[in-house]
């Protein structure tokens, strides 16, 4: 969420139930905020506490594999048709209004066509998406000018498809670990003959236990550990979707660094503190997604002091010279990204390019930018990464590079600096560090010994559902169903005087 906040405040794990206004006092946004965070989670709790990870009601199930027959639609090769309805994911409310081909969904531009003859598993795609006037200039009260006021927060979803290779089941995953548990032991017993072989100098024995230790370890895969099973059910459905849902983002830490003593001992050092003169909310997000071991994709982040919040809209391009709707905010030397609607909602990023002028509403560029002509909502947005001899940017971010302990530690600016962890980011991961004047201090969990903690991203959190199997076929109506995955609850019952 790119607004301008103070702060993101709630944790679930103090368990408050409420938030109390009390008279005569200061009224903070992170307050109201914090109060529709406590009724959300409240709300999502029960329903999913009541009808699981995912169902929808059985009189008016959404999202099921459509019929284009009755919907008055012609069909399309390679599409299928997805129903109105509703829908619960991990307690989200998800609604489709009017019968939807896949290809012509609102929040999955570009989908992939399926390919005739192959077997899919159609799945849900949930995740909040953050809404400003931006996105909907709906959301301007017009009678008081046009102000920017309050912002949405959006549930987005998407009915997505994967091949349905076949998965593991849950039966051969057992079987296959007491085969492996079977030949672990045999190859402890290989070991402790052959430590005997050799205080025994019983060369010939040694070599030829070596040989069997060689050869058992090839069955095992010594040095190549096999990806734990996931931990699922027996649902097929829920087993060729175990991989989606078992994806995680690397981790990053933030932290104030202790300053290096003086060199003279008349010279007090600096504290370790917050060196900025405004309290800002900084946004760190990944750029461009990859895997900090893929050296053909490394991953980059940018940051924001201002939560990525100063941003304005896109009127028109000249070669570099880019017309935007405000310019305030906006000052040469800054890092701004031209993005469209169709990159955020695909997870891909924008362009990033240097403010090199600014005049009036004319933003003067390093590089010239280009549009496709049916670009939807495209979007300028203000970062504020900085080159240096030590961090070098890449096409206009800062690399992810993996680090522990004292290494790898990338400084922001005024005494803060983040450090991340190996493994994969996604484009849009993003944390929040809250920097206030007053203390000093940032706002960023710490373990027991009082080092900060590397964390998975703050958001975007996605949930997901499998929905039904469906092949491809060659005619009308061009997809057949193979089984509904979809789980179905009744209504209560009433009970008359």
């Amino acid at each position: 969420m790119k607004g301008d906040f103070s702060t993101i405040r709630y944790d679930r794990s103090k368990h408050f139930n409420r938030v109390l206004k009390q008279q005569g006092r200061v009224e903070l946004d992170s307050d109201w905020n914090e109060q529709t965070a406590i009724l959300q989670h409240l709300i999502r709790t029960v329903v999913r506490d009541l009808v699981g990870p995912s169902a929808g009601p059985q009189a008016d199930c959404g999202f099921g594999l459509g019929d284009w027959e009755s919907s008055g639609r012609k069909p399309k090769q390679h599409d299928f048709l997805i129903n109105p309805g509703r829908y619960y994911v991990d307690g989200l409310l998800v609604e489709n209004e009017a019968p939807v081909p896949y290809s012509a969904q609102p929040h999955l531009p570009e989908a992939a066509l399926l390919d005739t003859g192959k077997t899919y598993l159609a799945y849900l795609d949930v995740w909040e998406r953050h809404v400003t006037v931006l996105e909907d200039d709906s959301l301007q009260e017009m009678a008081l000018g046009g102000p920017d006021t309050c912002t949405r927060v959006q549930t987005a979803w998407a009915v997505r498809t994967i091949l349905t290779d076949p998965p593991p089941t849950a039966a051969s995953e057992r079987e296959l670990k007491a085969a492996e548990a079977k030949l672990a032991d045999i190859r402890a017993q290989l070991d402790s003959e052959l430590t005997a072989a050799q205080r025994a100098k019983l060369e010939k024995t040694a070599a030829q236990l070596k040989a069997k230790i060689q050869e058992l370890a090839a069955q095992i895969g010594d040095g190549q550990p096999r990806q734990p099973a996931p931990d699922v059910s027996d649902d097929p459905c829920e087993l060729l979707l175990a991989p989606i849902r078992g994806w995680t983002s690397g981790t990053m830490a933030a932290r104030l660094p202790d300053e290096a003593p003086a060199d003279s001992p008349c010279v007090l050092p600096i504290a370790s503190r917050y060196r900025g003169l405004e309290n800002h909310l900084y946004r760190i997000e990944v750029h461009a997604g990859g895997d900090t071991g893929d050296a053909d994709a490394v991953p980059t982040f940018k940051w924001s002091r201002e939560n990525g919040s100063i941003a304005t809209g896109f009127i028109s391009v000249k070669g570099a010279d880019l017309k935007v709707a405000n310019a305030r905010g906006f000052s040469a030397g800054a890092w701004v990204e031209v993005s469209t609607e169709t990159d955020e909602l695909l997870g891909r990023p924008g362009l990033l390019r240097r403010v090199a002028r600014v005049e009036g509403d004319v933003l003067t560029l390093d590089e010239t930018v280009s549009l496709p002509k049916a670009a939807i909502n495209p979007i300028v947005r203000r970062w504020d990464q900085t080159a240096s001899e030590a961090q070098p940017l890449m096409d206009g971010a800062l690399p992810i590079v993996a680090g522990a302990g004292e290494q790898g530690w990338i400084a922001l600016e005024d005494g803060i600096e983040v450090q991340f962890g190996g493994g994969p980011y996604r484009t849009g991961d993003h944390w929040w560090i809250t920097a206030r004047v007053a203390t000093g201090e940032i706002d960023w969990p710490r373990d027991t010994s009082g080092k900060p903690q590397a964390v998975q991203p703050h958001g975007v959190e996605h949930h997901y559902a499998p929905l039904y199997t469906l092949t491809a076929t060659e005619t009308a109506p061009f997809t057949s169903l193979v089984e509904d995955c979809r789980c179905r609850f009744a209504r209560l019952p009433c009970i008359a005087d």
